[in-house]
């Protein structure tokens, strides 16, 4: 595996693109299954890490033009889409830089605040009325799912965390979240949700805002997009959201909650990111004892 450091991000960007002048050059994020940096302080350059984050990318691609004009706030609009060189071995992007802060790097205060919480409620109200079948052409694939796939995904998600995590935990924390899996797992009605165009990563850092005016400026980072469960997106900004509210909607609110570390954790460790596993492992502690 070739070994990547800037100069080959910024290699694949001159070979691609030779008509671009690189003027100036600035590391922004660096995810797990991304890279990005900001070149001329208006484009930024986004690097897959891997061929499932590159496979997304391209699906990214195809359907942001086209989900850009339905939604109330800024989403990437990719300008450049390269392909892979002897110095980066997938495709990239780059679209128009958005300005904003991060949620997760804002004062406490701000992520307190409520004054950009209708905004994203109006905004997932938006996107989840985005029709299915559009999602499928311009995926090219069978993107729906229902409620009883959603299930059986949730019942193969813990037989690996029982083969790659449970090693990792107390008994305690494995008697607890057992019982917890099972009980959700055996009761269907929980999952009698009608299924929508969501983002499936629809937390704080990927959500930017301008302090200063109290707005929020655009939603990144759209390689989690899928067709699934409203409530995944929506949690505690159930208030501000007009879409369909079902009746077990709150008890899948809260299984996301209390489960949302472990699929980080599943993802870290099939990708040998291992240095980010202590501080999931510090979250799983703090939402099961152990």
């Amino acid at each position: 595996m070739l070994k990547l450091t800037e100069k080959n991000y910024y290699a694949a960007i001159i070979e691609n693109f030779p008509q671009l002048p690189i003027e100036a050059w600035e590391p922004l994020y660096e995810g797990w299954a991304n890279r990005t940096f900001l070149v001329n302080q208006e484009i930024v350059f986004r690097f897959p890490k891997h061929q499932v984050a590159a496979h997304d990318l391209v699906r990214e691609i195809r359907l942001l033009p086209e989900l850009g004009p339905t939604v109330p706030l800024s989403i990437p609009q990719y300008l450049y889409h390269g392909q892979p060189t002897q110095q980066y071995p997938f495709v990239f992007g780059g679209y128009a830089f958005i300005e904003g802060t991060p949620l997760n790097q804002c004062s406490p205060e701000v992520q307190s605040a409520s004054w950009w919480q209708p905004a994203l409620g109006a905004f997932l109200t938006a996107l989840h009325r985005f029709p299915i079948d559009r999602v499928q052409h311009l995926f090219e694939t069978d993107a729906y799912t229902t409620p009883q796939a959603w299930q059986d995904g949730i019942a193969k998600m813990f037989g690996k965390i029982r083969t790659y995590i449970f090693p990792r935990l107390t008994h305690r924390q494995q008697e607890e979240l057992s019982i917890y899996f099972e009980q959700v797992i055996a009761n269907p009605s929980i999952f009698s949700f009608t299924p929508v165009f969501i983002h499936q990563d629809f937390y704080s850092h990927n959500i930017l805002v301008d302090v200063d005016t109290e707005t929020v400026t655009g939603i990144i980072d759209w390689g989690s997009c899928t067709v699934g469960d409203p409530a995944e997106d929506v949690g505690d900004l159930v208030a501000y959201y007009e879409g369909v509210i079902d009746d077990n909607w709150h008890a899948r609110c809260a299984f996301y909650r209390r489960t949302a570390p472990f699929p980080d954790l599943l993802y870290v460790l099939e990708h040998n990111q291992h240095e980010k596993v202590a501080s999931i492992m510090g979250k799983i502690d703090a939402l099961w004892t152990p």
